[in-house]
């Protein structure tokens, strides 16, 4: 259990300190933040931070993502079978800065002379409810669920477009390839992902992450919630509505 902790090298007497608390009490590590944890060894919440990068991860909460599993793993119970329905979105589900992120992707949307957002599968529907609701409050918006669809060749390279990428696990190699494409352009690229620690977050330039249990079934189905996705739409159109009557 926690190997990814237990084989960091080189770590200092508060390092330590923290490791020994996270192995005797991974139950509150998910619960905790990177604040109250610090408080408890103690140490400064910059070396609970610093440990986090230590042992790999990308985020504070990718780290507590990966302590929670490793629990349930342990136990054979999924601990979001106890959460209420009223509870998830207090229980942590975006990261703590996402509002900034929501504002840097409202000014982009704002310059943008196209908005492609694409998807794949239950993500492609995701990417179509975007767009749909972009057009709404006058933005030119356009989705598709397939990645290599003939337009992008042209709207991809052109200098005012805005790429939007959805995918629940950040690892579909159609999305990741078209990322890589996209990069070689020299284009912004904006994904939303389940997590930050996978290869389309990597790739992009602004990543929108959220965080609920990946339920994947036979055959590549997935069956992970995409409420948090809808919120984050739902929410950034309501930004960018606000910003153009500003504006106006």
């Amino acid at each position: 259990m926690l190997e990814k902790i237990s084989m960091v090298q080189q770590l200092s007497d508060s390092d330590e300190a923290l490791r020994t608390f996270i192995f005797k009490n991974p139950a509150q590590i998910f619960q905790l933040s990177a604040r109250e944890i610090a408080a408890k060894i103690p140490c400064s919440s910059a070396t609970v931070t610093r440990f986090v990068k230590k042992c790999g991860f990308l985020s504070f909460r990718d780290f507590q993502i990966y302590i929670r599993n490793e629990v349930e793993n342990m136990t054979g119970t999924s601990m979001t079978k106890r959460i209420f329905l009223e509870q998830i979105f207090v229980d942590q589900v975006f990261e703590a800065d996402i509002n900034e992120q929501i504002t840097r992707v409202g000014e982009l949307f704002q310059a943008a002379d196209w908005i492609c957002c694409i998807g794949m599968g239950s993500s492609g529907i995701m990417a179509e409810y975007a767009a749909r609701k972009l057009n709404m409050i006058g933005f030119k918006a356009l989705s598709s669920n397939e990645p290599y669809a003939p337009f992008l060749k042209r709207e991809a390279k052109e200098n005012g477009n805005v790429v939007l990428l959805f995918s629940s696990s950040g690892e579909t190699r159609e999305m990741v390839e078209l990322a890589q494409l996209l990069k070689s352009y020299d284009k912004t690229i904006i994904s939303v992902t389940n997590s930050g620690d996978n290869l389309l977050a990597n790739l992009s330039s602004i990543n929108l992450c959220y965080y609920t249990e990946k339920q994947r079934l036979p055959y590549q189905f997935d069956l992970s919630s995409q409420v948090p996705v809808v919120a984050l739409i739902e929410y950034l159109v309501a930004y960018c509505y606000h910003l153009q009557a500003a504006e106006n």
